[in-house]
């Protein structure tokens, strides 16, 4: 891996740290479909063992998402998600298989929607949690 490569993953890898459940989700959102925009190169690229390297990330990281669920606290949504990510699996290797741009196209549309979701929700939640200031002696930082 180069330097590059490498300081790449060490941002990505904090971003998802730092970040709070919906912002990881969005972030999974995020990789899946950057995985399938490298995967649908590498089928029109014909090398095909590049696209099942990238088409296994993108269904890891659909098992992650569904992983992550809270179907305790989320309900219906949660259950539905779980639907959609279920679609997702069945749809990428039906489309792995055939090597159907369209079709990965399909779901990296969806990714997009899904992420663009769990942005909104963060964003909803940040304006909604108050400030809470931090003091350092008898100053406000």
């Amino acid at each position: 891996m180069n330097a590059y490569a490498q300081s790449v993953d060490t941002y990505l890898a904090q971003r998802v740290l730092t970040a709070g459940p919906e912002q990881q989700a969005a972030l999974l959102m995020e990789a899946g479909q950057r995985h399938l925009g490298k995967a649908i190169k590498a089928i029109e690229q014909k090398d095909y063992v590049e696209q099942a390297r990238c088409l296994g990330r993108v269904s890891e990281i659909i098992l992650e998402s569904t992983t992550r669920l809270n179907f305790e606290g989320g309900g219906e949504l949660a259950l539905n998600l779980a639907k959609i990510y279920d679609w997702w699996t069945r749809e990428i290797f039906e489309a792995g298989t055939t090597r159907n741009v369209a079709r990965l196209n399909v779901l990296s549309h969806h990714m997009g929607q899904i992420r663009q979701g769990w942005e909104q929700l963060h964003e909803k939640q940040a304006k909604t949690t108050p400030f809470t200031e931090a003091h350092v002696g008898d100053r406000v930082v």
